[in-house]
């Protein structure tokens, strides 16, 4: 017996428990509810936001930050962000209270091993097994709870034997008395080739939802039931009320998997366009089955085989197969898209892949979650080796779900690939985006080298392009492309005879210096933009210029030429409220020392 079964059966003698903080007086029911409100209704990085904002600092109440931070790792959770609740937990101070740690740590490998990290989880939990005090009262439900945990971990990374062997430990110290140990238990024989033994540990729970699928799955894989009988009865159980959508999911799992055997070619590809569909919000348990979005570009394909070979169609030949996926239409959606499945991996042409590639993803958007499964088959797929490889049309959408997603990093990383816009759209306005996309993706040289392009083929810009122009060279100074932004504002400023905009520009240069400390040369083009056209102005424009520069002049050590400007707004400026802002500038002036010289 290898040590780590060793370990595991020594678990029972070393227990603790983990006291959270009682809620803190600061806490209120009703903000937490707004938190988690916010979080279910999709907007989790506002959530967090909030939090952020109403969360005490630690050092004054450490009792308030800790309840604060249970309600941080809940909106983690709920958004199934486990990269950042892992992050997040990493990153605690090391000097909180003991019990807080422990139930930190369990939550960070709870989150590990939902991203698949499983060796990082376990350390975590063989650190919490081995560091705790036995003598705490509710150690059995903590210890319980970490051997599920490591069961988990060995599931998540496909070790099925040694999840099978750890569960004959936790099921011969504490019994098979509770549901989910039983769950756990028949997962664990269905997975590593026991179905038999499933059908027996299940045969007392039917009425739950769960343990009747997996008792389904178990009929078909001891083959106690024949595929059709499983299908029948899986849809069957699908058409029942408060299902949850994890519930669902594995339903189709098991559906799809005894249509596969039965041969139900288009009932398998609708079911796994369920299962693959669901992967973000409902994802299948791990080791239970192994669908992925190759198993449903499978599918289409033995699918559309079936149909061609009936109809006599010939590979090479996409004629008849786009009039049979066309005639197929509303009426058999899958079979449509099983046929233009087909035609997107093996047509005779890039034009007839491109075009079956936009008829697949106009049918695939009618599905719920239609974006998940287009994400799945195309970028998740040992089909697609490259994002170059992808039909070009996917490729536009695939942006735009990248985006909706807020995924910039992809959906520059798409971007890259492409070099003409869709047809039909302004191409100006798409290269804008294309270029934005790079900045905010952060890849900014390539923003940059689009911006570049687009002044050299585009000529002749109006105001309004320009504007729109300008707001993509904002974006480098906010991701801190400071000097490549200089140098775009004054290439369009060579290109315009437009006295406000050329003021403007100036100003954003000046900002631009500003951000890269070079304060003197940032007054400079701050009184440029206040004395552009007319020297002597003193408008409001000027006026806001004017105290920029005096601003950067102060920094720059240039106090007395800051001060000569200060002077000089107190002279014009009558609103109250200025004039203080202002002689709270000077006086600070008093406390700088002047540069020598």
């Amino acid at each position: 017996m290898s040590f780590k079964y060793f370990l595991t059966s020594l678990l029972v003698f070393v227990v603790t428990t983990v006291r959270l903080p009682a809620a803190a007086p600061g806490v209120t029911e009703s903000a937490i509810l707004e938190i988690q409100q916010l979080a279910q209704s999709g907007a989790p990085r506002l959530a967090l936001y909030s939090l952020g904002q109403q969360q005490p600092d630690l050092t004054k109440d450490p009792v308030g930050w800790m309840q604060w931070e249970k309600v941080r790792v809940d909106v983690f959770r709920e958004s199934r962000d486990w990269q950042g609740m892992a992050t997040r937990l990493a990153a605690l101070p090391p000097d909180l209270p003991v019990g807080f740690q422990r139930w930190a740590r369990t939550e960070q490998a709870g989150a590990l091993i939902k991203l698949g990290r499983v060796s990082e989880a376990r350390t975590l939990l063989r650190e919490l097994i081995w560091t705790v005090n036995l003598d705490e009262p509710e150690a059995g439900v903590q210890l319980r709870h970490w051997r599920r945990l490591i069961i988990d971990s060995y599931l998540a990374g496909k070790e099925l034997n040694d999840a099978y062997q750890a569960s004959n430990w936790f099921i011969r110290d504490y019994g098979s008395n509770d549901l989910e140990d039983r769950l756990l238990r028949a997962r664990i024989q269905l997975s590593d080739g026991y179905p038999d033994d499933a059908l027996i540990l299940l045969k007392g729970d039917l009425k739950e939802t769960q343990a009747h699928t997996l008792y389904l799955l178990a009929l078909l894989r001891s083959g106690q039931r024949p595929p059709r009988d499983i299908v029948k009865a899986g849809l069957r159980k699908l058409q029942e009320k408060g299902l949850t959508d994890q519930q669902k999911t594995i339903l189709w799992a098991v559906v799809a998997e005894a249509a596969q055997r039965g041969k139900d070619r288009g009932t398998n590809a609708m079911a796994l366009e369920r299962v693959i569909a669901a992967s973000d919000t409902s994802p299948l348990p791990g080791g239970l089955f192994k669908l992925d979005a190759d198993s449903l570009w499978v599918s289409y394909l033995e699918y559309a085989r079936y149909l061609g070979n009936r109809a006599h169609y010939l590979i090479g030949q996409d004629g008849p197969w786009f009039e049979a996926a066309k005639k197929a239409g509303k009426k058999y959606p899958v079979r449509a898209r099983s046929l233009y499945a087909t035609l997107v991996l093996n047509g005779a042409s890039e034009a007839s892949r491109n075009e079956a590639a936009t008829a697949f993803i106009a049918s695939s958007h009618k599905l719920p979650q239609g974006n998940t499964l287009l994400r799945e088959l195309f970028l998740k797929s040992d089909q697609y080796q490259d994002y170059a490889s992808i039909p070009l049309t996917a490729r536009y959408v695939l942006v735009d779900i990248a985006l909706a997603d807020s995924d910039i990093t992809l959906a520059s990383q798409l971007m890259a690939t492409i070099q003409t816009p869709p047809e039909g759209i302004d191409r100006y306005h798409w290269e804008l985006r294309r270029a934005r996309v790079f900045v905010l993706g952060g890849d900014s040289l390539r923003g940059v080298a689009a911006l570049q392009t687009i002044l050299k083929t585009h000529p002749s810009l109006d105001r309004s392009q320009l504007d729109q122009f300008l707001q993509v060279v904002f974006d480098l100074q906010t991701v801190g492309a400071n000097k490549d932004a200089t140098h775009l504002f004054i290439a369009v400023m060579q290109r315009t005879d437009d006295v406000q905009l050329k003021r403007e520009l100036y100003y954003w240069m000046a900002e631009s210096a500003k951000a890269e400390k070079a304060y003197a040369e940032a007054a400079r083009l701050y009184l440029k933009s206040a004395m552009y056209p007319d020297p002597k102005a003193m408008g409001p424009w000027s006026q806001t210029a004017h105290y920029q520069a005096a601003e950067a002049l102060a920094e720059a050590g240039m106090v007395a030429d800051a001060r000569q400007l200060f002077e000089a707004l107190l002279r014009v400026t009558t609103d109250p409220g200025r004039r203080a802002v202002i002689n709270h500038a000077l006086q600070k002036l008093w406390l700088q020392k002047p540069q020598p010289g």
